[in-house]
């Protein structure tokens, strides 16, 4: 059975403002376009990620709502806070259907049989927000997940 990481995404107001922060961040990593997700320890299932092809799953305002597949676990040494652990993860964001998610501290393993389905690909504000749609029944549609 897969193997994945869920972590929060903090201080992000929707998934696209991670997406345009993830974008930013965007390094070269063994020849792939890559984002790292700084923690402080190397998960101990490390080489069972990636394995399997785990992934890291992105919690935003108390919802899953996105993933990226985990290419590799780095640790370094920074002056700032010593010793962390890189999740480098590949830069194409795939959106999920929202899942609630109730707040947590560091990260978690997340069986695959309670992971969320996918969307598809995001690619930024690809969003169904038409003017002429009630506010409130909007707000109400992403809570429920459907848009």
């Amino acid at each position: 059975m897969r193997k994945h990481i869920i972590k929060l995404a903090v201080g992000i107001d929707n998934i696209d403002h991670f997406h345009q922060i993830q974008q930013a961040e965007a390094v070269d990593y063994n020849g792939q376009r890559a984002v790292p997700c700084w923690t402080r320890y190397k998960p101990k299932a490390a080489d069972e990620i990636l394995d399997n092809d785990g992934s890291i799953y992105r919690v935003v305002k108390n919802r899953i709502v996105c993933r990226h597949k985990i290419l590799g676990f780095e640790m370094v040494e920074t002056a700032e806070h010593g010793t962390m652990c890189a999740i480098m993860q590949d830069a194409e964001m795939i959106e999920t259907v929202a899942m609630p998610k109730r707040a947590f501290q560091g990260w978690r393993y997340l069986k695959e049989s309670d992971a969320p389905s996918d969307k598809g690909a995001y690619h930024g504000s690809a969003s169904v927000e038409a003017e002429d749609v009630d506010p409130a029944m909007l707000e109400e549609l992403k809570e429920a997940g459907l848009i």
